[in-house]
């Protein structure tokens, strides 16, 4: 892109230093140092603080994007511009635009949420495919589209990045992209110039406190999604009113984002209501409540378990029918959903006698519904092993603890990714929210031998969940990422055991 493009696209942005010529040209826009060309501009986040100083002086690249409140000097060979808003915010749209508006040519439905939104993407994408669309996902398993998997490092990756993932999608004949959009990315400004179709919350408890200052700074951050929603009359929301923070969420949609036309899920709306919900380990049913217009009270069968996962099909088949897909076979296709990664995966051993689950769990809110629908297959015996990341809000950990001691008939404390806390220290952290007098079955910081004990303990009908890591198939301990995969050490210990 032409340096003096840029300044029409973006009168805001002013050059304050540093000689160029009228037909210069930089190749592309950075916000993460680490990825930069010496033909990139380099877009400096207000974040950076001081230390942008020092990032902007000795960065590789030519051209650098600061903000009003970093005062820099004169740097040799490099051309300086200013902006009044955050440099950050403004990397997305620059990308888009150097790389021709890819999401503009895409149909995005990006998905908000405390939990439930990998599940969701996953959901939704699988619905997709069984209606012969070319789907891709965007979000904490990674990148996914035409057989190709990814890994970012982020939920939702840096704008740039973000940008390229979008063109690539684009340009192998991707027709919908379902993406995770979490509360960093969409307060960090990484969704900007990303045109979503439809927005989709499923709830909103305590999380991430260590980065939002506090609750209504975290729903505010997760209703920027809903603003990013264009107005017009093939865009439009999804909500779970009856979750929890859901009321007050759409309340702040509707403030926010007037003009936009809302699906809500659930009884105190009159919308969408779910009714005569039955569980049991091969699978969930419920009864959902449609307009006329889509035909009235539905059954809903699928193969995914647990109350949660009532909420989770429900919301991706109401998205479903609002994008106009083909109800019936949306309806077979919620029957047979492939296994969502490290969500409510189930690990039988040889016997089938005993169970083990795996779940990304690490909120106090999903490890009470995880808990919740484990229980309502009604096991002999549910022990609950888990553990709080390092590094991270502290409030949740005697929380978990309280629910997990409430919910399951034993616990397991082990570590879960300590980073560079004392893994002890958490573990101590934990147990305060135990009730008096209440011990762990075992506390062991040794996630494998933890594991490896919870099965070997195992009635006969049993199940053993393994909660907080999920997917992830690493350990992060001081600053050490070893491989660690919770699914590889159940059938290891199954297998330890002959069963």
């Amino acid at each position: 892109m032409k340096l003096l493009e840029l300044l029409n696209l973006f009168p805001d942005i002013k050059i304050i230093s540093g000689s160029y010529t009228p037909d210069e040209n930089f190749d592309f826009v950075r916000t993460d140092s680490r990825k930069l060309e010496p033909n990139d501009l380099f877009c400096l986040p207000d974040s950076s603080g001081d230390k942008g100083v020092e990032y902007a002086k000795f960065s590789s690249s030519r051209y650098i994007l600061i903000g009003s409140k970093l005062k820099i000097p004169k740097l040799e060979n490099k051309i300086v511009l200013k902006t009044d808003l955050d440099p950050e915010s403004l990397a997305g749209p620059i990308a888009s635009a150097i790389l021709g508006d890819p999401s503009s040519k895409l149909k995005v439905i990006g998905v908000t949420g405390t939990n439930g939104k990998t599940s969701l993407t996953h959901i939704l994408a699988y619905l997709g495919e069984s209606q012969g669309k070319s789907c891709g996902i965007i979000g904490t398993t990674g990148v996914k589209f035409k057989g190709i998997l990814s890994d970012t490092g982020y939920t939702t990756p840096d704008p740039s990045s973000l940008q390229s993932i979008l063109k690539e999608m684009y340009d192998s004949g991707v027709e919908y992209v379902f993406m995770e959009a979490s509360s960093h990315g969409l307060k960090l400004g990484r969704t900007n110039g990303v045109h979503f179709k439809v927005g989709v919350f499923s709830n909103l408890t305590q999380d991430h406190l260590d980065f939002h200052p506090n609750m209504e700074d975290y729903l505010n951050s997760k209703a920027l999604l809903f603003s990013s929603v264009a107005l017009n009359p093939e865009t439009f929301g999804v909500i779970d009113s009856d979750a929890p923070g859901g009321k007050d969420f759409k309340s702040a949609v509707e403030s926010t984002s007037p003009g936009l036309k809302i699906f809500s899920l659930g009884r105190s709306s009159g919308e969408f209501e779910i009714h005569s919900e039955a569980f049991s380990l091969e699978k969930t049913s419920y009864q959902i409540k449609l307009s006329d217009e889509w035909g009235g009270d539905t059954y809903i069968s699928t193969n995914l378990l647990g109350g949660f996962n009532v909420r989770n099909t429900a919301l991706a088949f109401v998205t479903a029918l609002g994008l106009g897909w083909e109800k019936k076979s949306l309806l077979s296709a919620l029957e047979s959903i492939p296994q969502i990664p490290g969500r409510f995966q189930i690990y039988y051993s040889k016997d089938k006698s005993r169970m083990a689950v795996v779940d990304y769990a690490h909120t106090p809110d999903a490890l009470e519904n995880i808990l919740r629908s484990i229980r309502e297959s009604k096991p002999k015996e549910l022990i609950t092993l888990f553990g709080c990341g390092g590094d991270r809000d502290k409030t949740k950990r005697p929380k978990m603890a309280k629910i997990a001691g409430e919910l399951s008939d034993k616990v397991i404390l082990t570590s879960d990714n300590p980073r560079t806390e004392d893994p002890e220290s958490i573990l101590d952290d934990i147990q305060e929210g135990f009730s008096a007098g209440y011990s762990p079955m075992l506390r062991e910081v040794d996630r494998a031998k933890a594991i490896s004990f919870g099965i070997s303990h195992l009635k006969e009908g049993g199940c053993l969940l393994v909660a907080g890591k999920g997917h992830e198939d690493y350990q992060i301990i001081g600053k050490d990422k070893r491989h660690f995969d919770d699914g590889e050490e159940i059938r290891k210990a199954f297998d330890s055991v002959g069963l």
